[in-house]
């Protein structure tokens, strides 16, 4: 390097003092050693979670029985997986030096992972919001689970293919034009703002409204047997819903930012590895959080219940659904609260939750409407005459059934 004000796509110099893009090189720079340290962190990391992930995949599918993908018939939608995905390749590659000055293999490699992990967001968001579809208690609010669908295909796939677009052209104008790939990327990073801006405010409202839902009803079902359950998995909501978002938000701050200073921040050397170290360390943390999250047993419980096999809920579910009809009180026909076992997995004790939920609404629709009507003397309906204390009730009931 002959001249000390050098300026490349991977790096820029000045007075002889070179400072590179730690997205794509750390050979030969003032950031490269702490920067080739960092990236060592975030493969023990990435390692960790890859190798949790695989463990907690494999027991929900071969031994729990669990599936991935899940019609689950009609009025359900397709999309309902909640994959975790890691970074570890990158950082290897930056490692090992492997495909130096192919910038836009590079290029590609470090970013292919963050439309994967927006991706896994992005479908735990969906899940989210299939599961509160299905509950009449959210009508008026979300729409039919194939327009859910359609919102999580659109957010699947349009970042990995604009993006990548953007990030391949800027890789192959690397060598050619310097000044239009840098102005590629910047571009790149604010489309990109949208989209962590965006999944992240859906993933935040989505969590709340499930929280407030489940909250709302088993306040007055606190001596339920799934109670416990519930309340575990409300938990692991809020825990995982805070990861995903505190990732979304911070990896948005840091595109602005890239985006916007990229030449200031290359040139600044504690500031470029600060920037580094929390944008290759986010992706596999979030990860790691998340499924130490799936892990947590907050309640009094001998055992998580995200680890027991299907077949024991399934037998400890029906065991408990037939004690439960001997306390339980009766809306119009309708069991106000099916009560399920302690045992049973978090999700699934918060998809029972949701259904008692709609039978309880349904009950009491049913008896608001019995309540309008009263026989004649010749066995027919006719619409009764409310007194002054029936009407009270009926508002109290009809603000019940629009608070839900």
């Amino acid at each position: 390097m002959d001249d000390p004000n050098l300026r490349t796509f991977d790096r820029h110099c000045y007075d002889g003092v070179c400072h590179c893009d730690w997205r794509i090189t750390l050979q030969d720079c003032v950031e490269g050693h702490a920067m080739w340290i960092i990236n060592i962190v975030n493969i023990v990391i990435s390692a960790m979670s890859i190798i949790l992930a695989s463990a907690l995949l494999f027991h929900r599918v071969y031994y729990k029985g669990h599936t991935i993908w899940n019609s689950g018939g009609p009025g359900t939608g397709l999309l309902r997986p909640k994959p975790v995905d890691v970074r570890a390749i990158t950082s290897i590659v930056l490692v090992t030096d492997v495909g130096n000055g192919n910038w836009l293999a590079r290029s590609f490699l470090y970013e292919i992972p963050w439309s994967f992990g927006l991706g896994g967001i992005t479908l735990y968001l969906i899940g989210i919001a299939q599961t509160i579809a299905q509950s009449n208690c959210a009508s008026g609010w979300l729409p039919d689970p194939s327009v859910i669908d359609a919102f999580g295909i659109f957010f699947l796939f349009a970042p990995l293919v604009v993006g990548e677009s953007f990030t391949i052209a800027a890789g192959a104008m690397a060598n050619k034009n310097v000044y239009l790939a840098e102005t590629l990327i910047r571009t790149n990073y604010s489309i990109w703002l949208l989209w962590t801006g965006g999944v992240g405010v859906a993933v935040l409202y989505a969590s709340l409204r499930l929280i407030r839902i489940l909250r709302n009803h088993h306040k007055k079902f606190q001596q339920a047997r799934n109670y416990e359950a519930v309340k575990s998995g409300i938990y692991k909501i809020q825990l995982t819903a805070f990861s995903y978002v505190v990732c979304l938000f911070s990896f948005a701050a840091l595109l602005i930012l890239y985006g916007v200073l990229r030449t200031s921040i290359i040139a600044n050397t504690k500031g470029s590895i600060f920037l580094g170290a929390v944008w290759s360390l986010l992706g596999g943390a979030t990860s790691f959080v998340v499924e130490l999250a799936v892990l947590v047993n907050p309640g009094n419980q001998s055992r998580n219940a995200a680890l027991r096999t299907k077949s024991s809920s399934d037998n400890k579910t029906s065991q408990s659904n037939n004690l439960s009809y001997s306390g339980r009180t009766d809306l119009g026909g309708i069991s106000s609260y099916t009560a399920t076992a302690t045992g049973t997995f978090d999700s699934e004790a918060i998809e029972r939750a949701l259904k008692a939920k709609d039978e309880e609404w349904l009950a009491r629709r049913e008896m608001k409407k019995n309540n309008t009507l009263t026989e004649n003397g010749f066995g027919k309906k006719i619409l009764k005459t409310r007194t002054s204390s029936d009407n009270s009730s009926q508002v109290e009931l009809t603000s019940y059934d629009h608070h839900q």
